[in-house]
């Protein structure tokens, strides 16, 4: 019998070998993936999942630390002007409310609810299922405790600290406000908010399935980090009659509004700073016009009128262009060719005059004159030197700048109009420091407002007067302070004449741009002095916006300057000098 080979078939085995091949790739492709989850999860977001894990189990809650106080001084002893006040808020909890009418007519008389309030306490606290509803907030320690006697079910309270501002009308535009949420908003409130906010801990404890902290649990405790306290170097009675002052004199000379700082003009130390209308820091919310938390003093810019005189008789003093008695003729205009003509402010002519006339006569021509022999770029060089463009960071929230770009543009006409604070914005605070600057040796001292930081009552810091640069001579510092007195002595600003005491000073009175650039009708106010007048204990500048009863500052803002000037003069006991 032949052997007969048969011939298999081969597509069976390859058929358990492809399944087998595939089985294994789908396991080893499920593995992979696993495994490049696992990695994803532990590695690569770890700490993603790690906090939704902490979120699940884990109760975090901040810890507000107190807010540091401020102070002023008076009489070489501190007072405080803002510091925190502790409170309750009032809630309910409706669930656990037994007697609607016995909660309203026991809560209601005692909490001194309208009826317009208690109606809706009353609608609110009849939702039975809503386990929170706020009552009255700043309730008094005294309150709770007498409320608590009276054992009414569903009643709770949660202690919160509020800003206490004790002084009234004394410069909200200075202290600013805290919000809602904690944070400083304007003046020191806001400059100032990190250091006096502190730092806010945490405390970290384990929750059940509720959500409620277990009591047995981990805890973890990050210790707040007080704020600090700050001293001022404002002294508490001159900022009071500072304040008394600007508002009476906005108010006697229907004014829209004024300011006025008073600062030591050899250190840049701020006596007073003050402005009307002002506001409560702490009814801030109380505020229509949001316009009222900036500090004209700092924040508002406007064109200074015939105050910056002094500036340019400075510094052709100082680049020896004239001397006190140097002379030039005014014929009343000065024309510049497809320019308007420019005229003294009451259009007539003096003839021969001494630089030490033209303040004291206020002679546009003059300062032009000035401006002319000192060249647009010197004058440049030194309006920045002074400070003007810049903030001088004082230490108040929401400084302005001023605008001085004008004196960049082409043309002699800018810098010629700048020479009699026309065409550039300054703001007062600015030009005090820069006034100063005149009278003091010629240091451009940087102003500041805060004097010390204390740490629980010991000093960590203490602010020292820094010079920023030396922009005039000595020499030439003194030949302006004796211009200067001059101009009180015989010029418009006689009004600001003491008895036993050398004055110096310098009024200015500017008309105000519209919105179509054209100067309107509305006018600005502004004086700058000092006494006593060759030991210059104080500087001040006054400002009035558009007052209507007279139409220059001779009539106004030296009326404000001499009340505030004699006061402290008295105050500080400084002896006559004349």
């Amino acid at each position: 019998m032949p052997l007969v080979i048969r011939k298999t078939s081969s597509h069976i085995p390859i058929r358990k070998d492809f399944r087998l091949h595939a089985l294994m790739a789908v396991f080893f492709l499920m593995c992979a993936i696993i495994i490049y989850r696992l990695v994803d999860l532990q590695i690569f977001h770890y700490s993603e999942y790690n906090a939704l894990a902490k979120n699940l189990h884990q109760i975090e809650k901040e810890i507000i630390p107190p807010r540091g106080s401020i102070y002023v001084k008076e009489n070489d002893k501190l007072y405080p002007i803002v510091y925190n006040e502790d409170y309750y808020l009032m809630y309910a909890d409706p669930r656990k409310i037994e007697d609607t009418k016995k909660f309203i007519d026991t809560i209601a008389p005692a909490l001194g609810l309208s009826d317009e309030e208690w109606k809706d306490l009353l609608k609110r606290i009849n939702k039975k299922d809503d386990p929170y509803e706020p009552v009255k907030k700043k309730i008094s320690k005294e309150m709770v405790e007498e409320l608590k006697k009276k054992l009414i079910s569903g009643v709770y309270f949660i202690p919160e600290s509020y800003r206490k501002y004790p002084e009234k009308n004394i410069g909200g535009h200075v202290l600013g406000y805290v919000d809602y949420n904690g944070v400083g908003r304007y003046g020191l409130e806001g400059f100032y908010n990190e250091l006096l906010a502190g730092v806010a801990g945490k405390i970290r404890s384990s929750k059940d399935a509720y959500g409620l902290s277990i009591t047995l649990g981990d805890r973890e405790v990050e210790n707040p980090i007080s704020g600090k306290d700050i001293v001022l170097t404002i002294d508490r009675n001159i900022q009071f009659k500072t304040c008394e002052e600007i508002k009476k004199g906005v108010q006697e000379y229907q004014a829209e509004s004024g300011s006025i700082i008073a600062m030591d003009p050899s250190s840049g130390a701020i006596l007073a700073i003050c402005s009307f209308p002002d506001f409560d820091p702490a009814n801030f919310n109380t505020v229509k016009d949001i316009n009222i938390f900036n500090n004209p003093a700092i924040f508002y810019a406007y064109e200074p009128g015939s105050i910056f005189k002094a500036i340019t008789m400075a510094i052709g003093l100082d680049l020896k262009k004239i001397e006190p008695n140097t002379t030039y003729e005014d014929t009343g205009e000065v024309k510049i060719i497809g320019q308007k003509p420019i005229k003294n402010f009451d259009q007539k002519a003096y003839g021969a005059q001494t630089m030490t006339q033209v303040l004291e006569k206020s002679l546009n021509t003059g300062a032009v004159f000035v401006e002319n022999l000192i060249g647009k770029k010197n004058f440049l060089k030194y309006v920045k030197d002074f400070g003007f463009g810049e903030t001088t960071n004082v230490g108040l929230d929401s400084e302005g700048a001023g605008n001085i770009a004008p004196l960049d543009k082409r043309g002699e006409i800018y810098a010629m109009t700048a020479s009699f604070g026309q065409g550039i914005t300054i703001t007062p605070i600015q030009y005090l420091a820069a006034f100063s600057t005149l009278i003091n040796g010629g240091k451009l001292m940087k102003p500041y407002i805060v004097e010390k930081i204390l740490n629980e009552g010991a000093v960590v810091e203490e602010i020292k007067p820094k010079v920023v640069r030396q922009v005039i001579s000595q020499n030439a510092s003194a030949q302006i302070t004796g211009m200067l007195v001059s101009a009180v002595e015989n010029g418009w600003d006689k009004k600001t004449k003491i008895q036993g005491y050398y004055v110096g000073g310098k009024t200015g009175t500017a008309q105000v741009a519209g919105s179509d650039g054209k100067y309107s009708n509305a006018t600005t106010h502004s004086f700058a002095g000092f006494a006593p007048a060759y030991n210059p204990r104080v500087a001040i500048i006054v400002r009035l916006d558009n007052p209507k009863k007279f139409s220059f500052a001779s009539e106004t803002t030296t009326r404000v300057f001499k009340n505030v000037i004699e006061f402290i003069l008295d105050y500080y006991n400084i002896p006559p000098d004349r």
